[in-house]
């Protein structure tokens, strides 16, 4: 992709991922999904979704007459089928237990050289970067419109869902291209490991390179902190330089001569777990249900989430004035606990449930009370 029309692609795509986030409440079904979130991506990537010899809605390669294969859509190019699309209802727990009908149809499909599935909001792209027609294990691509909407997209995964476009995808190249990503993303994941702990077979020849051989096991261990401190360094440096910012001078952790101690490892990085996930979801979709009232129902699109270290803040338009609820990760089988603010007229406001169906009052009467007093008007009460 030409480096000049990476920021305006990033633009459409992160303009697309809010109207897709906010459309994703009102799907209730898997058809609603279908028509509000996925056929928009369809078109957002170039092909036609109203001439069907270009996307073919629930289109079917079997085996034999027995074995039956369909996928939701799937697209093509020279009157053959070259991706496939399996979609799922918004929230779906798990999409990775629903590859099976995808693989299966990828399998049958001789001439499908991409699988897609997705439940509106997350997206997976599979390619055959192994053996011809046999879907890999784990996505090439892989990204959630929620994370996109906030400009949470690095160039890497935007110049991936660029070249699936109808205007440059090439089917018979997909898969090298796939290969050469999986390769990239393993190598990305192996320099994030030498950054946190430079290893031995690394730090090494690194301190031989600048000048310092013939190291003691000890000597070693003195200089494991500088190493940290320069990769440190070499990362804020690039960052300073695509901001256009001034570099401050770096501080040399555990040099001689150096009066301030190395500052002490950052915290580890915060994962949002498909659990919390889950739980975001049920909410959006749970006071879809909940709500009666057409204004209320309007402001349900404004409702966010802030991962932190041990919990989970779901808040309405502001963190603080807006909580909903603290979601804090536990083991799958102890069910959810919650902490929820006093307008939820819960009592204790520290809970523990088995299902989330359980936490409908609260959460209801929570949103009502954030709603009316940040738009500073009463929220009617819900009809009969």
């Amino acid at each position: 992709m030409d480096a000049g029309l990476l920021p305006e692609f990033r633009a459409r795509f992160v303009e697309f991922a809010k109207r897709a986030v906010n459309a994703a409440p009102r799907c209730a079904n898997e058809e609603s999904t279908k028509m509000f979130l996925v056929v928009p991506m369809i078109s957002f990537l170039g092909y036609d979704h109203l001439d069907p010899s270009e996307v073919f809605p629930e289109h079917h390669c079997d085996f034999s007459e027995k074995y039956k294969n369909r996928v939701d859509f799937a697209i093509f190019k020279a009157n053959e089928p070259v991706i496939a699309i399996e979609s799922k209802p918004v929230g779906a727990a798990n999409l990775r237990d629903d590859r099976g009908q995808l693989r299966s149809y990828f399998n049958a499909a001789k001439t499908v050289k991409m699988g897609i599935l997705t439940d509106g909001l997350i997206w997976e792209f599979y390619a055959d970067s192994d053996e011809p027609n046999m879907m890999d294990a784990n996505p090439f691509l892989r990204f959630d419109l929620r994370d996109v909407a906030k400009g949470k997209v690095d160039d890497s995964a935007l110049e991936g869902l660029h070249s699936l476009g109808k205007s440059v995808f090439d089917p018979e190249n997909i898969g090298a291209e796939a290969k050469r990503k999986h390769i990239y993303n393993s190598v990305l994941a192996q320099v994030a490991t030498i950054f946190s702990d430079p290893p031995e077979e690394f730090a090494r020849p690194l301190l031989k390179r600048a000048g310092i051989g013939h190291l003691s096991q000890k000597a070693l261990e003195e200089y494991r902190p500088v190493i940290q401190g320069a990769f440190r360094e070499f990362i804020n440096r690039q960052i300073l330089h695509r901001l256009d910012l001034p570099k401050p001078e770096p501080v040399i952790p555990g040099g001689a001569g150096v009066a301030e101690p190395a500052p002490p490892p950052g915290p580890d990085p915060i994962v949002t777990t498909e659990r919390e996930i889950e739980v975001f979801n049920w909410t959006l979709k749970r006071l879809a249900f909940l709500v009666r009232d057409d204004s209320l129902f309007s402001e349900i699109s404004s409702i966010d989430y802030k991962d932190y270290q041990g919990k989970f803040v779901v808040f309405y338009k502001m963190e603080r004035k807006g909580r909903l609820f603290e979601f804090m990760e536990g083991k799958a089988g102890n069910g959810y606990r919650f902490i929820f603010p006093e307008e939820s007229g819960l009592t204790p406001a520290d809970v523990t449930v088995k299902t989330l169906a359980d936490i409908d009052a609260p959460l209801l009467a929570t949103f009502r009370a954030r709603v009316a007093a940040i738009v500073r008007s009463p929220v009617p009460p819900d009809p009969a």
